[in-house]
């Protein structure tokens, strides 16, 4: 990181000048450990419990429903049997943290998500199509199992 022009890098008598950042920027390297403190101080001052196997998950029971939060280095997924209770979270997220919301989700790390009928179905067609195309398998004929059948047996 440099300097804008302008600023001093030398104090009067010959020292270099260090300058203090009081907010995180984008793209350093402590940024994102920065961001993973902040957002848990709130969700934890929010009632939710962070997950003791996976410290990217928080839930909360209000009544008898349930909000979960995934958190994945500057993105969340919100879901909840409430959608009241989903929406009220987002409105506090928003006005705590510059952020949009991208309404329902439908590809998340790879991961397309279909929603209909109450179930909601994820695979990873896309990721793998990119994968083949990559590796020049685009065209390969799809099998069951990728070795012969008549292997390992008696003939």
């Amino acid at each position: 990181m440099e300097q804008p022009e302008g600023f001093a890098t030398m104090s009067g008598n010959e020292e270099n000048i260090v300058y203090k950042l009081r907010k995180s920027l984008y793209g350093l390297k402590q940024s994102g450990r920065n961001w993973n403190k902040v957002s848990h101080e709130h969700l934890v001052g929010a009632g939710f419990d962070r997950n003791p196997v996976d410290h990217c998950i928080y839930s909360k029971h209000v009544n008898n429903n349930l909000i979960i939060v995934l958190i994945w280095v500057d993105d969340l997924i919100v879901a909840s049997d409430d959608e009241d209770l989903m929406n009220q979270f987002k409105e506090g997220m928003k006005c705590q943290f510059k952020m949009k919301d991208l309404a329902r989700i439908s590809l998340f790390l790879g991961i397309d998500f279909n929603r209909s009928c109450g179930v909601i179905k994820m695979n990873q067609k896309r990721c793998i199509l990119k994968m083949l195309d990559r590796f020049g398998m685009k065209d390969c004929k799809p099998r069951a199992t990728p070795c012969e059948q008549k292997l390992g047996g008696h003939q």
